[in-house]
């Protein structure tokens, strides 16, 4: 099936995607974070540049894991997306993730709002989709 084929998801829906990974997201540096707070004997650790690294790299390992193994987050799974390939590779890399991650980071969303493609999508050559079952 060709790229052309897919529909694209609005600005809305992928919105609420976002805030429902982000929900996941929080529970997962939750559960990560609560050791660390045990054996500190639960003294402030939030400045600390160690435990902010800790909580990117799994940041960046939630959406890198999900994506590469099965082209959608558990948010992206409740809404019943998925993110392609562009270029009509199968799969996705470890490049165009990261990419789609770090210009997230910067509002990449909100191109929706005028063009049916984030600029995340745009620059790391994916598309979040809607599935056709």
């Amino acid at each position: 099936m060709d790229n052309k084929d897919y529909r694209n998801i609005g600005f809305m829906k992928n919105i609420i995607i976002c805030i429902y990974d982000l929900l996941l997201l929080f529970s997962t540096l939750f559960f990560f974070t609560l050791p660390l707070m045990i054996f500190s004997n639960g003294e402030g650790i939030g400045a600390n540049i160690f435990y902010q690294l800790y909580l990117l790299v799994i940041i960046i390992t939630y959406y890198l894991w999900f994506w590469i193994k099965h082209n959608q987050t558990l948010g992206m799974k409740s809404w019943k997306t998925y993110i392609i390939n562009t270029d009509n590779k199968k799969g996705l890399s470890i490049k165009q993730c990261l990419l789609r991650i770090f210009v997230s980071l910067i509002g990449g969303h909100l191109l929706l709002i005028f063009h049916k493609e984030s600029l995340q999508d745009i620059i790391s050559k994916t598309k979040l989709v809607k599935s056709q079952n």
